[in-house]
């Protein structure tokens, strides 16, 4: 109680707060009895003015945690809309929603979402990055566009400062994830054979421009509504789930800072994994067998021996080519 006494007796008119950004006013004992002192800014009050019987001063800063917005003029590309025009349905995670807007499904990222951390705002200017990069690339996410509106910290309403990305729009998908698919047992209700090319693919188009994806597993891949495999959450370095870590970076404590090479191997080991995943869901399917020895030879133990991605994509692709010329 006492600091919320203190913070509401401050006089802030006399301080030098900060113009278009969030300030941090920092109170410290001043031992030298030098500085800057905060007395000059309380209003005495028996409550607060008994317990600061020490000097005081101050310092301000831009307060690093604030929440920083991407600039809207560094992604030109997107279009442009009105999130006040969206209708939000339900929240999927921290400010992750699925809306609509005249019946067309989305989903929706703000950026000022609850517990922000500003690492948070650097993971979505790399998805939007990487949104922008691979825009009309088949089976990786992609943007319906985003909002952006005028500085929020903003000192002075009406300002003609530079816009900034509020909220990313991005395509939604009907099918729901592969997880959900696979935890209810009904990968064979689909013509799930395209699959494993499908993003084996895409993530091959991520690697052929120097990118990874870093957190590949069933739940990063959804069901568009033509059936097809898409995979999302494209930044990068949003995060990684250590059950889905190649060996040999499990107690990797930063393995987003890992050369590329290495990188890619996780990758790699990552896509056998789902690979493995899909197969144990559907054994009794011919292509199953295919499907578990190209996991297992990307699931290698020595990430020098495991099959490269190109390799992978092939057999599977042959493989679901000679079992389709077999029906037929």
């Amino acid at each position: 109680m006492f600091y919320q006494d203190l913070v509401r007796q401050i006089d802030y008119e006399p301080l030098a707060l900060l113009p278009d950004t969030v300030t941090e006013l920092i109170l410290e004992e001043d031992t030298a009895a030098t500085g800057q002192r905060v007395e000059s800014g309380l209003e005495g009050t028996p409550s607060t003015m008994k317990i600061l019987n020490k000097s005081l001063r101050y310092r301000i800063r831009e307060d690093p945690l604030r929440v920083v917005y991407p600039m809207s003029d560094d992604f030109p590309s997107f279009r442009k809309i009105n999130d006040e025009e969206l209708t939000r349905d339900t929240e999927i995670s921290d400010g992750v929603f699925r809306v609509s807007n005249s019946g067309v499904q989305y989903i929706l990222k703000i950026v000022n979402r609850p517990l922000y951390d500003p690492h948070d705002t650097d993971v979505l200017r790399e998805e939007l990055e990487n949104l922008e990069y691979f825009a009309g690339v088949p089976n990786i996410v992609q943007a319906a566009g985003i909002a952006v509106s005028t500085n929020p910290y903003a000192t002075f309403s009406g300002s003609d400062g530079p816009l900034v990305v509020t909220v990313v729009l991005l395509e939604a998908y009907p099918g729901g994830p592969l997880q959900q698919v696979l935890s209810e047992n009904r990968i064979t209700e689909y013509a799930w054979k395209k699959w494993p090319v499908q993003i084996g693919t895409a993530l091959n188009r991520f690697h052929e421009a120097k990118k990874t994806h870093m957190d590949m597993k069933p739940s990063n891949i959804v069901i568009d509504s033509d059936g097809n495999a898409v995979i999302i959450d494209i930044s990068g370095i949003g995060g990684i789930t250590r059950r889905w870590c190649a060996p040999e970076i499990q107690d990797e404590a930063s393995p987003f800072d890992l050369p590329f090479e290495q990188r890619q191997l996780h990758d790699n080991w990552a896509y056998g994994k789902v690979l493995s995943e899909m197969a144990s869901h559907a054994k009794d399917e011919p292509f199953s067998k295919t499907l578990k020895q190209v996991a297992d030879c990307l699931l290698k133990e020595n990430c020098q021996s495991r099959m490269s991605l190109p390799r992978a994509i092939s057999r599977l692709e042959g493989a679901d080519n000679w079992i389709r010329c077999t029906i037929l």
